[in-house]
């Protein structure tokens, strides 16, 4: 087992297609979350180039070579012997007492999975800002708009020379989700992307195919939202209600089935850059997201007219009112104004520079 550690010990890492993202380490001792392909090891590779080598060891428990129960065996003499300063365990499945390290950063894609004193980072894929500071040739906005919206948010995607994103994402998921009820499961919530679901009709659609339990449905559907690869948002003060679903990307759906609609998709965009910034996201019949913290509604129409904006908000008045709105956005593909309508102020903006303001 000392020669796997050795093998870790003595690794050259180079990560020259590192490009910045918001996030950076900088506790002592952090564990990084994120679904998988988010960027998490480019983070982590980029965080050692800081460390003189020979300073660090390096783990990654999804090599197939690691035996976690010997490395948890000889970890502590390794790491003593060495001096180790950092120690980074990828895919750390938490099945043992970590060593006396000074710094230690934990990758994981299970969101479920916690140690005392350790800090939490959370890393999505791209936003709409970090996708444009990976352009290197000065596009304007709207050109980068429209790859944004056919790329979709996944870095190794994105910086990709392929032309077929769609495979690309096809073949990312079955590897992610390494299981084919999983995948099924998925590919119909996709499917239903900004939809208002319950488990019990995608028990039913999934039965008539498939064989499966509400039991391993409701257990799988448990785990995707815990990976981050599916949030359910739930309706305002009704938890009850039937809840809407919304991938980690919005550009999966266009990759798993022929069926499109558009303004769903866009929801979807609007969403992801919400709860990037880490937003309390509800909604409500007519509005699309509310904030309650902020007494914020936000609305995603697409393509309208102002004229046609105004009217669907004249209408939703008596919502805002009942929830004690203050302020209104309006998110669109083209529209852009400020104005007030009954005393409420709301703003109509392009979603490129709606969520480059947030």
């Amino acid at each position: 087992m000392m020669q796997t550690l050795q093998f870790f010990y003595e690794m050259n890492f180079k990560n020259s297609l590192f490009l910045d993202r918001k996030l950076s380490i900088t506790h002592k001792k952090t564990i990084l979350y994120g679904p998988r392909k988010s960027g998490k090891s480019h983070l982590i590779v980029d965080h050692l180039s800081h460390y003189e080598k020979g300073s660090y060891l390096y783990i990654d428990f999804s090599d197939d070579r690691v035996e976690p129960h010997l490395v948890a065996e000889h970890l502590p003499l390794f790491v003593q012997k060495n001096r180790i300063k950092l120690l980074v365990i990828e895919h750390f499945d938490f099945s043992f007492e970590l060593p006396n390290v000074d710094e230690i950063l934990l990758s994981t894609s299970f969101t479920c999975k916690t140690l005392v004193g350790f800090d939490s980072l959370t890393l999505y894929p791209l936003d709409f800002e970090e996708f444009i500071s990976f352009d290197k040739k000065h596009s304007n906005i709207e050109h980068l708009f429209n790859l944004f919206a056919s790329h979709g948010t996944y870095p190794h995607i994105v910086q990709s020379v392929e032309q077929d994103y769609q495979r690309q994402m096809q073949m990312m998921l079955h590897l992610i989700l390494n299981d084919t009820t999983t995948f099924l499961i998925y590919k119909r919530l996709c499917e239903l992307q900004g939809s208002k679901i319950s488990l019990f009709q995608i028990y039913n659609h999934l039965k008539s195919f498939t064989k499966i339990s509400k039991d391993k449905l409701y257990a799988i559907t448990s785990e995707l939202i815990d990976q981050k690869l599916l949030f359910f948002i739930e309706k305002y003060n009704q938890p009850s209600a039937a809840k809407k679903v919304y991938p980690i990307d919005f550009a999966l759906k266009d990759a798993l089935t022929f069926k499109k609609d558009f303004l769903k998709r866009f929801e979807n965009m609007v969403f992801l850059e919400l709860i990037k910034r880490d937003k309390n996201v509800f909604y409500e019949e007519g509005i699309d997201f509310f904030i309650p913290e902020e007494s914020l509604a936000i609305v995603c129409v697409g393509f309208a007219t102002t004229e046609a904006i105004e009217m669907k908000l004249q209408k939703l008045l008596p919502t805002f009112w009942a929830l004690h709105v203050k302020r209104i956005e309006v998110v669109t593909l083209s529209s852009e104004s400020t104005k007030d309508i009954e005393g409420f102020s709301f703003s109509i903006a392009p979603f490129w520079e709606w969520a480059l303001q947030l």
